[in-house]
């Protein structure tokens, strides 16, 4: 399966492998920060994700709802 842009195994292992993630059910929104990476933020539904935003616009969200490590 294929998902916009992202294999779906992708993703999935990019949680596994995540420092943190934050979901957000009610928006479908997953935050997710990764050491070495930084941060990005993902919209989802069952067979697809979006790549909403990266970098310091994902950080800024990051601190918004609390993430202890972002900078």
């Amino acid at each position: 399966m294929r998902l916009e842009g992202l294999e779906a195994r992708e993703f999935w292992r990019l949680l596994e492998n995540a420092t943190w993630v934050v979901w957000d059910e009610m928006l479908q929104h997953c935050l997710v920060g990764v050491a070495g990476e930084g941060y990005r933020l993902y919209r989802y539904g069952r067979e697809w994700v979006t790549l909403l935003a990266e970098g310091e616009e994902a950080e800024r969200i990051a601190r918004a709802v609390g993430v202890a490590d972002a900078a």
